[in-house]
């Protein structure tokens, strides 16, 4: 489920302050094609850019077990780019192929903001990506 409104894209637990890269490439396994990950895929419609918004018991969710954090802003997904797609086309893609393993490239708020200011591109292949380790539900919970 996408927010379509321009939500609160960080807390007051969230730092905006770069200090270093925080980029990771995140990886979940459904055990059947239905489950949730734990996250609405929320858009800031005057920034542009997709964040993660945890919902319910989003500690126990996938997502957060894979090292996806909340307000994370998304970059990439099964690894296609989707920075500039609409909220539409990031619902369409996480709906697509529900059986395959979803990879996420998400970075922390000061990291989305430092390489957009310095106008480096994000990318899997840059060398501070922290790869973390696949997780796969047991459970359909």
């Amino acid at each position: 489920m996408i927010y379509y409104v321009d939500l609160a894209s960080v807390d007051e637990t969230i730092s905006l302050n770069y200090e270093e890269d925080d980029i990771r490439l995140c990886t979940m396994q459904r055990a059947i094609p239905e489950q949730k990950l734990g996250f609405f895929s929320c858009y800031h419609r005057k920034e542009r850019f997709h964040y993660v918004k945890f919902y319910g018991d989003w500690k126990s969710s996938l997502a957060y077990r894979a090292g996806i954090k909340n307000f994370d802003r998304i970059i990439a997904l099964n690894d296609t780019n989707i920075e500039k797609d609409t909220p539409y086309q990031v619902d369409k893609r996480f709906n697509t192929n529900r059986h395959l393993p979803v990879q996420m490239l998400v970075c922390s708020p000061a990291t989305y903001i430092h390489y957009r200011s310095t106008g480096k591109l994000l990318q899997s292949d840059l060398s501070t990506v922290q790869h973390l380790k696949p997780i796969y539900a047991i459970s359909s919970n």
